[in-house]
């Protein structure tokens, strides 16, 4: 055998021997080292791993971050759970439900939803909106939600405002919380919000105070405070609304000595009172003046009518 050739074998297999333990051992030993991600990264670390002539080490690390979409959203549906208990004398309330729904991809922390409160026919609400119960929810996992309610106690200005409007009370409501590992603040206005819709029932309620003077003649000036023939009694007919809703063509019936005092004699219209609303809320818009009617008339205001009556023989007559 030619020994220089054995030579060249001998070290050609012992070299493929290495090659295959070397292969063989990185084989074996390689692994991913992936630490604790940071928030919005996956960051993955991998070492190559190899032994040679009997000492394992490492030989060679690469790091990737790979980023990660993270998009926070909160969605409110809102609903009414309790609709308005208003009657003439009580202004109620109204108890809302909040489901929120975490229908983003991130786990959200201090969930609590954010209500301005309801308006009253397009006028903010001046009553006010009790605690949330519960007050908030520790974390809200994606996909995962939370019921919430909330009571709002109507306002005497909120009952006058929205009475017997359809729908006329209207609330959105939106929810706000936080996320990752520095609490990020996720705002009530970027979340998708619920409305909720519901009426205060009307209430029509109204009084009549009648009061009366005497205007004696000169030869019945000695009756005092009974009547004579000829005098004038002056009739005053205050006429409020007490209930929720505004009343129109207001005028009154007075039945007279048996018979109904005759259309435009009760007259001389005036407000006495506006009530708790703006200005413009009670008017008077019918033609001639003065006529006995009141066009419309607000809630919690007066008016005023007079009538001024002769006595006759016959009332008299008839005692």
């Amino acid at each position: 055998m030619n020994t220089h050739h054995s030579t060249l074998f001998a070290g050609y297999a012992m070299a493929r021997r290495m090659r295959n333990l070397m292969t063989s051992a990185l084989a074996g030993t390689f692994f991913v080292a992936q630490v604790i991600p940071t928030y919005a990264t996956i960051d993955n670390t991998a070492n190559a791993v190899g032994t040679y002539n009997g000492v394992t080490g490492n030989y060679g690390t690469s790091t990737k971050n790979v980023p990660v979409s993270v998009s926070p959203q909160l969605t409110v549906v809102k609903t009414v759970t309790t609709s308005p208990t208003t009657t003439v004398s009580t202004d109620g309330t109204i108890t809302y439900n909040y489901k929120v729904t975490n229908t983003g991809n991130v786990t959200m922390n201090n969930v609590a939803p954010s209500d301005p409160g309801p308006t009253f026919n397009g006028s903010a609400g001046t009553g006010t909106l009790g605690a949330f119960s519960p007050v908030s929810v520790a974390t809200l996992a994606p996909g995962a939600f939370q019921n919430f309610t909330a009571t709002y106690t109507i306002s005497h200005l909120d009952n006058l405002h929205a009475a017997g409007v359809n729908l006329g009370v209207s609330n959105t409501a939106g929810a706000a919380g936080t996320f990752g590992p520095t609490n990020t603040s996720y705002p009530a206005s970027s979340s998708i919000k619920g409305t909720a819709t519901t009426t205060v029932p009307a209430f029509p309620a109204m009084t009549i105070a009648k009061t009366y003077v005497i205007a004696h003649t000169v030869a019945n000036a000695a009756l005092g405070a009974n009547a004579g023939l000829g005098d004038t009694i002056t009739y005053t007919y205050v006429v409020a609304n007490t209930g929720n809703v505004a009343m129109v063509n207001v005028s009154v019936n007075d039945i007279h000595a048996g018979a109904a005092v005759a259309a435009g004699q009760i007259a001389n219209e005036t407000l006495t009172v506006n009530g708790p609303l703006d200005p413009g809320a009670s008017t008077d818009t019918t033609t001639p003046v003065n006529n006995g009617v009141w066009s419309t008339l607000a809630a919690g205001s007066s008016v005023t009518f007079t009538w001024a009556h002769v006595v006759t023989q016959a009332e008299i007559d008839h005692g």
